[in-house]
């Protein structure tokens, strides 16, 4: 179900516990913010690791043969 509530930002926004409930989410969150978008998304898990430098410098490695991807550890 859709929830959609229109807001004026004065000096923050409040989510309703219910809304990230209703959405799935609880404990540990990550938010993500980039232009014109934020995330709230449920905390990574241990199992899942963010990219690294390291990892970053092997794809760059692969040259012309990589295909084009969006990595944010760009050095």
């Amino acid at each position: 179900m859709l929830y959609e509530q229109e807001l004026e930002v004065r000096q923050g926004i409040w989510i309703d516990k219910e809304w990230l409930k209703n959405a799935g989410l609880s404990g540990r969150l990550s938010v993500l913010v980039q232009p014109g978008e934020i995330r709230i998304l449920p905390a990574r898990e241990a199992s899942q690791p963010v990219g690294t430098a390291a990892g970053w410098a092997v794809f760059q490695a692969l040259g012309d043969d990589a295909a084009p991807v969006n990595c944010p550890m760009r050095p």
